[in-house]
This record gives C-alpha cells, sequence and structure tokens, in this order.
C-alpha cells in the first residue's frame, strides 16, 4: 500500500448513512456456511500431502472474522449489499485463511459491516470508535445466532485475522472468558493485531502446541524489519507474540523445517519448509520465504499471517481438537 492509503476518513459519521443490518437467518449474511457452497470449503490443488474437506465429518466448529475487505475514504461502515467488497472477503480472505480450519471443524464465515481500512488511522475521531462499535455490533448478532441455531453444545475455535481480530478479542471477552462457554474454546487463532497479556483475565497464552482453551497471535515481517511508524504498536512489550511454528513464546529460532507448508498467493500451491520464524519484540521475525517471486517479497507480510504457516495451523487444528477431547471425562465427546 502507498502512503496514501494510510490516511484518516473524510467523513462525518451519520446514522443516514448506516448500511442496513444483517439478518443472519438469511445465507446470504454469510462468506461460508457447512452446508453452504463456498470458499470455506477450498482445498489446495497442489499439496505435498492429501487434503480434504472434513466439514461433513467434524465436531468442532469454527467461528472466523474475517480482516478488512473495504478500503473507503468516504464512508465508515461497509455495506453488506457491496459485491466488490464481498468477492474480496470470499475470493481472498476466507479461501485462503478459512479453509484451513476445514479439515477438521465445520466453518461459520459471518458479512459483517465493517469498518474501513482507513478508521484505524482515525482513532482520535469519535466517528472512528462507532465504527468499530457497528462492526462488533454485527459480529456479536452473527455469533449468538450461531450458538442458538448451530453449535448445540460443539466445542468452538474462534479464528481472525487483522480487523477481524479487533472484533475477535471482544467477542472472546464478552462470551468466553470466564463463562461457562469457556468451556467449549478449543483454541482461539488471533492474528495479525497485538493482543496484549491484559486483554484476557482467563484465556491463556498458548505455551505448546497441544494446550487448550487457549489463544495464539501473531503479526509477521520479513527478517530484520521494524514496524513502520503508524504500524508499531504501543506498550509492546506486554504484546503476546506465539512463535507459528512450535506454538509456544521461546524466542528462539525456529527452522523452515519445522513449517510443514505455507500456501501460494493463489490459494492452491502448498510449499513446504517455506520459512523459518522467530519471536522479535512483539512480532514475528521471518526468513524470506522460498517461493517463485521471492525477491519481491514485502518487508510487512501481514496479509500472509495465514498462508505462510497454513499447513502447519491445520495440522495444529487438528492437534489440539484431539487434545481436548482426550482431556474431557469418558463420554464427554459430542
Amino acid at each position: 500500500m502507498s502512503c496514501a492509503d494510510y490516511m484518516p476518513v473524510k467523513a462525518d459519521y451519520s446514522p443516514a448513512g448506516i448500511p442496513p443490518a444483517p439478518d443472519y437467518a438469511k445465507e446470504e449474511n454469510w462468506s461460508a456456511l457447512p452446508d453452504m457452497e463456498d470458499f470455506g470449503d477450498h482445498i489446495p490443488g497442489n499439496s505435498v500431502i492429501p487434503l480434504h474437506d472434513g466439514q461433513d465429518t467434524a465436531s468442532v466448529d469454527v467461528f472466523y472474522i474475517h480482516p478488512t475487505t473495504f478500503f473507503s475514504r468516504t464512508e465508515w461502515n461497509a455495506s453488506l449489499d457491496d459485491e466488490k467488497v464481498n468477492v474480496s472477503t470470499d475470493a481472498r480472505a476466507v479461501k485462503n485463511q478459512a479453509s484451513v480450519f476445514n479439515g477438521s471443524c465445520r466453518v461459520f464465515a459471518p458479512r459483517y459491516r465493517q469498518a474501513t481500512f482507513n478508521a484505524y488511522f482515525s482513532l482520535d475521531d469519535t466517528d472512528a470508535v462507532k465504527a468499530f462499535k457497528l462492526a462488533y455490533s454485527d459480529i456479536r448478532e452473527a455469533f449468538i445466532y450461531y450458538l442458538e441455531h448451530y453449535n448445540n453444545g460443539r466445542p468452538i475455535i474462534i479464528a481472525s485475522h487483522s480487523q477481524g481480530t479487533t472484533h475477535a478479542k471482544w467477542l472472546l471477552q464478552e462470551f468466553f472468558d470466564g463463562t461457562p462457554l469457556q468451556d467449549q474454546l478449543v483454541c482461539a487463532y488471533i492474528l495479525g493485531m497485538p493482543v496484549y497479556d491484559s486483554d484476557f483475565v482467563h484465556i491463556a497464552p498458548s505455551d505448546s502446541a497441544t494446550q487448550v482453551g487457549c489463544y495464539v497471535s501473531w503479526r509477521s515481517f520479513l527478517k530484520g524489519t521494524e514496524p513502520k511508524e503508524k504500524l508499531q504498536a504501543k506498550d509492546k512489550e506486554h504484546i503476546v507474540c506465539i512463535n507459528p511454528l512450535t506454538f509456544n513464546r521461546d524466542t528462539a529460532y525456529a527452522s523452515s523445517e519445522l513449517n510443514a507448508g505455507g500456501l501460494g498467493r493463489d490459494g492452491e500451491t502448498i510449499f513446504p519448509h517455506v520459512c523459518g520464524a522467530q519471536i522479535h519484540d512483539d512480532i514475528i521475525w521471518v526468513d524470506r520465504p522460498d517461493i517463485p517471486g521471492k525477491i519481491f517479497i514485502p518487508k510487512n507480510l501481514h496479509p500472509a499471517d495465514y498462508n505462510l504457516y497454513w499447513l502447519q495451523i491445520r495440522e495444529n487444528v487438528a492437534a489440539r481438537i484431539q487434545a481436548y477431547y482426550e482431556a474431557l471425562p469418558a463420554g464427554g465427546r459430542h
């Protein structure tokens, strides 16, 4: 993105300009549902190991909150009727991110009146707060609808990226942290935004690849890179960063040999051992990925927070689900 993209919104927040609220009883207001044909079902066509869509037999659900796909400087929140936004959400975010969970989980991915990307650079404006609150109100309603109509007591994974993680943190705080529903939480994969050690009281960060009821979070940058000033997080010593190859907070370098495989930008090709990873302060430093065109890879790898470790995440999801069920009392499987 150019510097011009990092600009505040030039519009007043007006109730008259708020897009209509979604009705989550309608399939059109979901980017992915288990019984709907969508990109949540996607399987890369060129993989080093056989992959399959296991939603038909999955005993766990993932509730996935997509990143920003709306980039207006004149509107605060996206309409769910914006076809360009919906195509970007489906064919990029859901295809490359939510699909990682379909080997072990049923995939639920709501559309929502997301705040524009530029709202993050308008945070001193009270209108930006309203935009994010409106976006979260949709996520909240979608999750309540999911609980009432789809969950039936099944274990849950919360997954998100970027703006999705802004809302996922609020969702976890409201519905899971210290509540009975926390017992159903397998893990939260909340990537691409700072997550602080004070964000949750009862939900712990991951210290192993098979820990359950916990969360993982990271932000990826090319090795040697420091985030630009506008992207630097405050109080970074309190940001939790998990290594996506070891799923713990050990700051030792994790070799690319540990990386089961990354997913190419086309969503079709798995590249084995694509990169190593190491925690550097509050971010992950990544070796230059060994893929075609690697010389052109940007320093900020934010869009690839899932792709770089796609197969590693997929295998970790299965391992945590197994550990979750092994920890249940006899007869506790849903």
